[in-house]
């Protein structure tokens, strides 16, 4: 979501290899005619998130009542987790997790010759496939071009962008994060070869700068740096920003300055709480302590940090709440954070290692099939309130029609609203001056 996908260019291309023909259609910023259904032979929907999912099984719904003899296939993280909503509801045919180019592939010379039988390991869920494979250099003929989504924005300046993959999987297990019940600690990492040869198309195609979307960019330091630096060396004035933990901030501190000179502006890092009994529930491997270091280490080494956070959690109480949002003013991050992160509430997807956690705790409810998550009770019901409100906020400052409010104002509308749902108080709140410069971002605020 927000970038152009990845997730269709990837499996395009291996499917083109094999000599299939493919159209590729992005629910994002493309309209779901129905004659786009009707000489398909096999429909694969991609769920790399959260969003995504719903709005593949929305199309998946309607093309069962379009077509409902038409091959589905659902791949990607979500298809995994989801695997059970989505065959028991007849809305897919197969689904496949994990590495899912060689499924796709093997499925699609099934349907189109009797003589390829499917291998079974790869197209059968609900178990995902690790298999090691040689990636393809993506195909993005047939999507919509940079132009129609995310760019970098720098001031009053804006640079198309481009969204490309280092590896995949992650070797850590963060309670809270989809990947961990997918990949369970497992890295693959993607050639040299075909994601340099990516961003040179999409440089060639307009971007400027380029997102790394690994989960984090260095859970495989040489192999991360390899790229960065050949793809410096072929396009000095290219830049990019990459997920990195706090953990590796810390430990590979001293590399910091050498993603600054190969093009790095700005890191995404996912601080997620200042309570410490939080973070160890979230497996975070960093401490409320470690966030200050963090800062500090890329910030000597020249690169800005944009923190995310889990705002809200089960074991939020008040005082977590409010001492997010001083860390935040008090260290000049107004301008970093975007807002969506204030409203960000726990996803419980199927497989969270967290659901036997909060159930034991009594804190877990019922399913949610719209919104593919288990509900959990905060510690505090005002919190809930405040959550509600807060994203009433952010959506209205980020609406698609108008200029998006100044980072600062809204800020201060969150503090507000949480100073009257949490302390009673509704006296007008000020912010702290912020530093003045201009903090590289993106204009799309959330991905998932």
């Amino acid at each position: 979501m927000g970038h152009q996908p990845l997730g269709l260019a990837s499996p395009a291309a291996a499917l083109r290899i094999a000599g299939h023909h493919v159209d590729t259609l992005d629910l994002a910023v493309e309209s779901p005619e129905a004659a786009r259904f009707s000489e398909v032979d096999l429909l694969a929907i991609s769920m790399p998130m959260h969003t995504a999912a719903r709005l593949g099984i929305e199309l998946a719904k309607r093309i069962r009542q379009i077509n409902p003899e038409l091959p589905i296939a659902c791949y990607g993280l979500y298809a995994t987790l989801i695997h059970d909503r989505l065959t028991s509801d007849g809305l897919a045919d197969h689904t496949i997790g994990g590495e899912y180019e060689p499924g796709l592939v093997a499925l699609a010379s099934q349907l189109s010759s009797s003589s390829a039988p499917a291998q079974a390991d790869l197209v059968a869920g609900p178990l995902p496939s690790f298999i090691r494979q040689t990636h393809p250099t993506p195909s993005r003929d047939g999507l919509p071009p940079l132009s129609n989504y995310t760019r970098l924005r720098i001031g009053d300046e804006e640079r198309l962008t481009g969204y490309v993959e280092a590896s995949r999987g992650c070797a850590h297990q963060c309670t809270h994060c989809p990947i961990t019940p997918v990949y369970g600690g497992r890295l693959r990492l993607v050639q040299l070869e075909p994601v340099l040869a990516d961003i040179d198309q999409l440089v060639e195609a307009g971007a400027q700068h380029i997102t790394f979307g690994d989960p984090d960019f260095l859970n495989a330091v040489p192999h991360s740096l390899a790229i960065i630096e050949q793809a410096h060396a072929s396009h000095p004035a290219l830049t990019f920003d990459a997920t990195i933990k706090v953990e590796h901030l810390l430990e590979h501190a001293e590399l910091l300055p050498r993603l600054r000179e190969a093009g790095c502006i700005f890191i995404t890092s996912a601080f997620e709480s200042m309570n410490d009994a939080i973070l160890h529930h979230l497996a975070k491997g960093h401490v409320r302590a470690d966030l200050d270091r963090a800062l500090a280490a890329a910030e000597d080494a020249g690169l800005i940090v944009r923190p995310t956070w889990v705002a809200h959690t089960p074991w939020t109480t008040p005082e977590d709440f409010l001492n997010l949002l001083a860390f935040i003013e008090d260290h000049g991050l107004v301008e970093h954070v975007q807002p969506v992160q204030y409203a960000i509430r726990l996803l419980l997807p199927p497989g969270s290692p967290l659901i036997a956690t909060l159930d034991a705790e009594g804190r877990l409810d019922d399913f949610d099939d719209n919104a593919l998550t288990h509900t959990w009770r905060s510690s505090d019901p005002r919190l809930d309130e405040l959550q509600l409100e807060i994203a009433e906020i952010v959506e209205a400052s980020a609406c698609a029609n108008c200029d998006p409010e100044p980072a600062t104002e809204t800020f201060r509308k969150v503090k507000a609203a949480a100073h009257r749902h949490l302390r009673g108080d509704d006296s007008p709140v000020e912010v702290a001056e912020q530093p003045r410069r201009a903090v590289p971002g993106l204009t799309e605020s959330w991905f998932c």
